[in-house]
């Protein structure tokens, strides 16, 4: 049972769990949380995720972090958030309110995992809106994407880029590292790569049975155009035979075919009835 199937009986269970827009209010929150940080009231570093803090009793760092801008330009922000609501929105046009918010939430959980296994790194927002933006660039692969609202790019380009960029790092990362690095992409895993994987295994497999059929298929079953109804010699296994059709009575207007042998041999019996 993969991950999908089981969403869908949560959510037949559930269907209030489901926040519709869920990126919009978040943006909302971030936007907040940038002011607040600009003019001194809430400093970053009060809401980075870090697990020795956690462990200290700073649980609203537990949700704190999702708000965490990424950008420190206000241009930039608002640019981010631009692209942030368009990858939920596409996201959730493509499989519901309910999978998103459950999307987001195993996005923040596994993250959330990730900082108690690297106590000594700090975690914002960015390797969970990386993977809203791998899953939307796995839906709309051809979408372009107007960098600085100038630069046509091509978004499977800039995921492709990410995900090297992702790749390298999980290759040089220590062992630990490596663990962290793939929580941090874990719910785009779950919810894209294993059913991407599934996908391709399964058109591997109807390839290789249409293959498979194909050889097992006699010639002429797959290319013959006449067939003798009496000794059942086609075009194609003798090749040098002619056929005609007869549209007597007995063999109905659509005509049945005979090689001429047969073809005689049909008529005979027919007269001599």
């Amino acid at each position: 049972m993969n991950i999908n199937t089981l969403l869908d009986k949560l959510e037949a269970k559930h269907p209030n769990w489901a926040l519709d827009g869920l990126m919009r209010y978040i943006s909302l929150l971030m936007i907040l949380v940038y002011i607040l940080n600009t003019t001194g009231y809430l400093p970053y570093s009060l809401l980075w995720l870090e697990g020795p803090a956690i462990m200290q009793g700073q649980i609203w760092r537990l949700f704190t972090f999702l708000i965490i801008p990424m950008s420190q330009n206000l241009f930039f922000l608002f640019f981010e958030l631009m692209i942030l609501v368009m990858c939920a929105d596409g996201i959730e046009a493509a499989i519901g309110s309910f999978k998103l918010t459950m999307y987001y939430l195993m996005g923040a959980f596994f993250l959330i995992i990730a900082s108690l296994i690297e106590p000594l790194a700090q975690f914002n927002s960015y390797y969970l809106y990386l993977t809203l933006f791998f899953g939307y660039a796995t839906l709309y692969p051809d979408q372009t994407l107007y960098f600085m609202f100038i630069i046509p790019i091509k978004i499977k380009y800039l995921a492709w880029l990410s995900g090297l960029v992702e790749l390298i790092c999980f290759i040089n990362a220590p062992i630990h590292g490596k663990i962290v690095i793939g929580l941090t992409v874990a719910n785009y895993i779950l919810f894209f790569g294993i059913p991407a994987l599934n996908g391709i295994r399964y058109e591997r497999k109807q390839r290789i049975r249409r293959e498979n059929f194909e050889k097992a298929a006699t010639p002429e079953a797959k290319a013959y155009r006449h067939k003798c109804a009496i000794c059942g010699k086609t075009d194609v296994t003798n090749p040098e035979l002619i056929f005609r059709y007869c549209t007597c009575s007995k063999c109905g207007p659509d005509g049945v075919a005979f090689c001429q042998e047969h073809l005689k041999e049909h008529k005979a019996n027919l007269t001599g009835e």
